[in-house]
């Protein structure tokens, strides 16, 4: 097994410049051409650094938790991919937890993260968990980012540009010459779900769009969901020509109910939702989604725990850079004369 040491040797300087190199220390006056030749060392000899060791010195887990409230979810995939290329930059493990309002509250998220086993905690706001459960949840010993959340008197989370993705799904719709629109609400007590609600009014008013109280249905994340306020939403006597869902697993429901309500996607009915996954790619027909930058923006709150960890202010942000992207698919058309 390569020792440190080992390393040191091979690149002609010291443990202690090496161990800098290797653990990504900022602080380190370490000019480029000796950091290159660590690391050439450490990779021609498959260094694998103990961060058991490390760990006692700094006295930390060298981990952090991201946890969601579904790990199977395709939407986490990338929100997890961003989180672990960072962290792994780094020299830091992600452990990944699932929790939701079923999973025992706070007390779930004490077991999952407690005894030391990670520094601090990305969380994903679960469906169905209030602003005072949130609370109670994240009144922990480590510090806590809240990913695409806020919470009044809580300072560090990174939040998506929601708005600007409901604009995004409208603009298309309104270029497709569609006026009246239905909407498909995310879960109640979210403040994600809350402010693309605010996004959609606040376009529908700017697009010069129109739309009615029984078109905006309360829905939820889930399918289920989407396919009973898709089953409501039909039920109105005057129908809009196109419906903005506020998740991909809730479009997916509500392309569902539509198709067994005899509604033709797009010709009767266009479907588009914000945020995307594969999932929307192989319904029939495939679903329109305005893509959320959640690679990205995990990387943004790995990164800024870890420089919390460091010794910075935790802060909100909204994710400005990239910006949310059109996917046209299938389930939007031209409105029908």
């Amino acid at each position: 097994m390569t020792r440190l040491k080992d390393v040191a040797a091979a690149a002609g300087v010291s443990p202690s410049v090496a161990s800098r190199v290797l653990n990504a220390d900022v602080d380190a006056r370490v000019n480029a051409e000796t950091r290159k030749r660590v690391l050439e060392a450490a990779a021609r000899l498959n260094y694998v650094p103990d961060h058991r060791a490390r760990a006692l010195r700094l006295s930390r887990s060298g981990a952090v938790g991201l946890v969601v409230p579904e790990v199977n979810n395709a939407i986490f995939a990338s929100l997890y991919a961003g989180v672990q290329e960072t962290c792994q930059a780094q020299g830091s493990a992600v452990l990944l937890g699932q929790l939701n309002a079923q999973s025992g509250g706070r007390n779930g998220l004490a077991s999952l993260v407690g005894n030391g086993r990670v520094d601090g905690v990305i969380l994903q706001r679960a469906e169905g968990v209030s602003d005072d459960s949130l609370g109670q949840l994240i009144e922990l010993s480590i510090p806590v980012v809240l990913f695409n959340s806020r919470l009044d008197g809580h300072i560090g989370s990174v939040a998506l540009d929601d708005h600007r993705a409901v604009a995004i799904a409208l603009e298309h719709l309104a270029s497709l010459g569609h006026r009246d629109v239905g909407f498909i609400a995310g879960a109640d007590q979210h403040d994600a779900a809350a402010r693309r609600l605010e996004g959609f009014t606040a376009s529908i008013a700017a697009l010069g769009m129109r739309t009615r109280s029984e078109w905006i249905q309360p829905g939820g994340w889930e399918a289920p969901q989407g396919a009973a306020a898709m089953r409501r939403l039909l039920a109105a006597d005057e129908r809009p020509t196109a419906v903005v869902a506020a998740s991909t697993n809730a479009a997916v429901g509500a392309l569902s109910a539509a198709l067994a309500g005899g509604v033709t996607v797009p010709v009767e009915l266009s479907l588009i939702c914000v945020q995307d996954a594969w999932v929307a790619e192989y319904t029939t027909p495939a679903i329109s989604a305005v893509a959320m930058p959640m690679h990205a923006a995990g990387g943004i709150a790995a990164r800024m725990l870890l420089d919390h960890l460091g010794g910075t202010a935790l802060e909100d942000v909204v994710v400005a850079q990239p910006r949310p992207v059109l996917h046209e698919r299938g389930s939007t058309a031209p409105v029908a004369d």
